[in-house]
């Protein structure tokens, strides 16, 4: 709960785990290839419909 010390003044309790170790981080999924993949994949369909249409 907190606690008011003086006129807007607000404490709070901090809140501390029972062990110190490390909280353990998912692993980072490999899908950036895949992104990027797709990225490259639609800029070259964009740049290739914009050509055909620009040359009509």
């Amino acid at each position: 709960m907190p606690t008011t010390a003086g006129p807007g003044d607000i404490q709070m309790e901090s809140i501390r785990p029972d062990t110190t170790d490390p909280i353990p981080m998912r692993p980072a999924p490999n899908q950036f290839g895949t992104i990027m993949l797709r990225f490259v994949g639609l800029l070259a369909v964009a740049i290739a419909v914009l050509a055909f249409v620009y040359s009509r």
